[in-house]
């Protein structure tokens, strides 16, 4: 699989992908390779490996060696329980087929069951938005029977935090062979995802719903032609792709196309969306929901209160009264007749629907707030896979063994296989549209407000509802002032009951 990559395009993986991840958000805030091993199952965890100093730090292919020592488990088989209704296939393969990302999935499995020597084994149930309270309660009795079948425990994001919140994922940075300093792990990881300070789940490159799921704003390079409009790759290499650019050259673009004096799905807009994707615009503007106070305890952020927020509230919700712009049902289907210039949205919509449109369309990333900004912010929507060791597995080492060398594995196969192969040069028509999923993906930024959003009132609801309604942000700050940091307080005690 890789062999297909160049050694210029796999180091620019390797330098990028996710290790870079969350750059953004500062400014809220081998296997078998360079160490010994002191023997089969030895723990022998990141402090405690003997390094060679003349060994190589990366591959002929310009990948990070891992830092894994030699292991050998056993063939003693290592159960994942995950979400069956996850997205994008992620897990399973039955073996290769000639497809990209099913041949790089086996591949990467084959590469852990080979380099740890375990058997990976595989029980799921549904566990999406719709049913987090049923996997979790599928992992809550396994785990209260004292039964140790799971090793690892995989599901949409909010459903693992759910996990975790009720004591069914082991803490992650006292076990041995997780280094989060590795480039398969988001750069910011253990900052943005602690909880008094641990780690019960992660992700980055182990979740190939990572790439499909990052947002970006689609556009239709054929209506950038005909109204003589700027490029929106030069805005973004000239720092003026701004959220004022992007409302600028929406305006005048409305067409009653169906002739029925109605704004709806069937017409030409700006931009086209739907109600949750504002949380794109929120994040890429700098703003968070929740944060680590000097003490390291997770609070809502002074940014959800602030000026600023309620300033693109204002913004954004007198934008979607005009016929520039369209939010609701149907927006992805009017962006793909070509109807439509802008479409913010996740990755994915390329995979999915743009395969065979009549027009030609290229992707740039979430506008700044304003040209003083540092960098593009890129979220990623909350299908995404977190990764977690169970509580009560029979050897917790062992499973940290194992999800080190997955996303070790996946950092060299499933990213290569999506990203390179897939997502930028099969979905991407010309070298600036690699160029901006570049920019994209190294931009990417996580909020763990956004994992426990449901126990936090609905915190990215609150905001997304005041746009789409055109709400007065201040008023809703007002409301909401006193119940939601009783909420976040309510997590971080929970938390702090975990043992260990």
């Amino acid at each position: 699989m890789k062999s297909r990559l160049t050694k210029a395009a796999a180091l620019l993986l390797s330098l990028l992908m996710l290790a870079g991840a969350l750059a953004a958000c500062a400014e809220k805030t081998g296997e078998n390779g360079d160490t010994t091993a002191p023997g089969s199952n030895a723990i022998a965890g990141p402090d405690v490996t003997t390094e060679d100093p003349n060994a190589p730090k990366y591959d002929a292919d310009g990948y990070l060696i891992s830092n894994l020592p030699d292991l050998n488990f056993n063939d003693e088989t290592v159960t994942v329980f995950y979400w069956s209704d996850v997205e994008m296939k992620e897990y399973e393969s039955d073996g290769p087929n000639g497809e990209i990302v099913n041949d790089a999935i086996f591949t990467r499995n084959s590469h852990v069951e080979g380099k740890l020597h375990v058997q990976l084994a595989w029980e799921k149930t549904p566990g999406n938005n719709g049913n987090k309270q049923s996997f979790a309660s599928a992992v809550g009795n396994v785990y209260k029977s004292g039964d140790h079948t799971y090793d690892l425990i995989s599901a949409y994001s909010r459903t693992t935090a759910i996990c975790a919140e009720n004591g069914y994922c082991a803490e992650l940075t006292s076990l041995p062979y997780l280094d989060f300093s590795n480039p398969w792990w988001p750069e910011e990881l253990v900052s943005v995802v602690s909880i008094d300070n641990k780690v019960y789940f992660a992700s980055g490159d182990a979740s190939i719903n990572v790439l499909h799921f990052m947002y970006g704003v689609y556009y239709n390079k054929d209506i950038i032609a005909n109204k003589n409009l700027p490029n929106p790759v030069e805005l973004v290499d000239s720092n003026q792709w701004t959220i004022d650019k992007m409302i600028e050259m929406c305006e005048g673009l409305y067409e009653d196309k169906n002739q029925d004096n109605i704004k709806d799905k069937d017409d030409g807009y700006g931009l086209t969306t739907t109600n949750f994707h504002i949380d794109a615009f929120y994040t890429g503007s700098g703003l968070r929901l929740v944060e680590q106070d000097p003490d390291k305890i997770l609070v809502i952020s002074e940014d959800f209160w602030s000026e600023k927020a309620d300033t693109l509230c204002t913004k954004l919700g007198d934008w979607f009264k005009t016929q520039d712009a369209f939010m609701g049902s149907g927006y992805e289907d009017n962006f793909v007749a070509g109807n439509t210039l802008f479409s913010n949205n996740r990755c994915y919509l390329a995979d999915r629907k743009l395969g065979n449109v009549s027009f030609k369309f290229g992707i740039v990333p979430t506008p700044k707030y304003d040209a003083d900004q540092e960098n593009f912010i890129s979220v990623v929507g909350n299908p995404f896979s977190l990764y977690a060791i169970f509580t009560n597995t029979n050897d917790r080492e062992r499973a940290a063994a194992v999800l080190e060398c997955w996303a070790s594995e996946a950092y060299r196969t499933t990213t290569p296989a999506q990203y390179e192969l897939n997502m930028k040069a099969r979905y991407s028509e010309e070298n600036d549209d690699s160029r901006m999923y570049t920019i994209i993906k190294s931009t990417v930024c996580f909020d763990i407000g956004r994992l426990f959003n449901p126990e936090i009132n609905d915190i990215t609801d609150i905001y997304f509802k005041a746009v789409e309604s055109g709400q007065s942000w201040a008023a809703q700050t007002k409301k909401n002032s006193r119940t939601l940091p009783p909420l976040i307080a309510g997590i971080v005690e929970n938390f702090k009951k975990i043992e260990g």
